[in-house]
């Protein structure tokens, strides 16, 4: 076991660290298995070689090393203009960090690593910062927290097999809309986005990112309709928010709203019930959603069902300093 901090070396993380990476990768994604075990059953080693490869030609990235030893990394992409704000900022996915279990306080290893790689970024002008961890890594989590993070948003992940809801709504009927007729959700995907406007979610919307989102080629869109009105809708899309989302039986929920006279009486679970039956029968085993849980609405609804298995932290830092 590792205790001493004075034994740690920080360099530029770089392609010779990847096989150490990707171990060190696995093993907090088993470590999180066994909290949330309806995460899928995959040899993800391909999928994280392949991030952890981009990563490494990022400009902002720390490995940790005791004796030669990689015992943890902290890898940011960017930076990107306006991220979160009206600054540039860094984002590192999951998988872009992982800190050793043989390391006795992995809290404090992983606020060395954040140290070591936020000086460099803020002396590049970089003032807003993000990154995704496993949910159930509380001591790291709980690292970052009192490094000024803030959650922002989760993942989260159902096994369908033995997921059973009823979709019997009475007069409500269920369907998948084709894509030539998504242009009916526009009123209640315009009250979705002054939903996330208001508070307590605060969030901005892309107007031109928006236009697109009616245009996306690889999503699905099911709805209930009541009087031959739409009156809620949940989307799908194959990829989501991290590597594990592009599981090849998986889908994930990227998007919902319903009416609000509709609501609290089963409709949303009926449309559930229905896309979980739908997706068993074209092979689907896992379904996944993204909620921001800024948004107590969407996160009380999906944490209702699903099993959360990340975390997405925030930091803004003062641009008045100068360093």
């Amino acid at each position: 076991m590792i205790t001493n901090d004075k034994s740690i070396i920080f360099e530029k993380f770089g392609e010779k660290h990847l096989e150490e990476a990707v171990r060190l990768a696995l093993a907090e994604l088993d470590a999180e298995r066994i909290h949330c075990p309806d995460l899928p059953c995959e040899d993800f080693s391909e999928q994280l070689t392949g991030i952890l490869h981009w990563l490494s030609s990022q400009p902002f990235g720390k490995a940790a090393l005791c004796d030669g030893k990689l015992v943890g990394y902290l890898v940011f992409a960017g930076p990107w203009d306006g991220f979160f704000g009206d600054v540039k900022g860094v984002f590192s996915p999951l998988g872009g960090s992982a800190f050793s279990y043989e390391y006795k306080n992995r809290g404090r290893l992983a606020s060395m690593l954040f140290a070591s790689a936020a000086e460099e970024f803020v002396k590049q002008g970089v003032f807003s910062c993000a990154l995704s961890r496993y949910a159930h890594d509380e001591e790291t989590l709980r690292s970052f927290v009192l490094n000024g993070f803030g959650i922002r948003c989760s993942d989260a992940v159902r096994e369908i097999s033995d997921f059973a809801l009823s979709h019997n709504s009475g007069d409500i009927h269920f369907a998948e809309l084709p894509p030539e007729e998504f242009e009916r959700i526009r009123k209640l995907k315009n009250g979705l986005v002054k939903h996330l406007e208001r508070a307590p979610t605060f969030f901005p919307t892309d107007m031109e990112h928006y236009e697109q989102w009616f245009k996306k080629e690889d999503m699905r869109v099911f709805a209930a309709e009541a009087d031959g009105e739409i009156i809620g809708f949940i989307s799908l899309e194959d990829d989501a928010e991290n590597f594990i989302t592009e599981h090849d039986k998986m889908k994930n929920i990227c998007g919902a709203y319903f009416d609000e006279k509709y609501r609290g009486g089963g409709t949303a679970q009926g449309l559930l019930a229905f896309i979980i039956d739908t997706l068993k029968t074209e092979g689907v085993t896992h379904l996944g959603v993204d909620c921001e849980t800024l948004n107590p609405n969407a996160l009380n609804f999906w944490s209702k069902y699903f099993e959360l298995y990340t975390y997405s932290f925030a930091r803004r830092i003062d641009e008045r300093i100068v360093l």
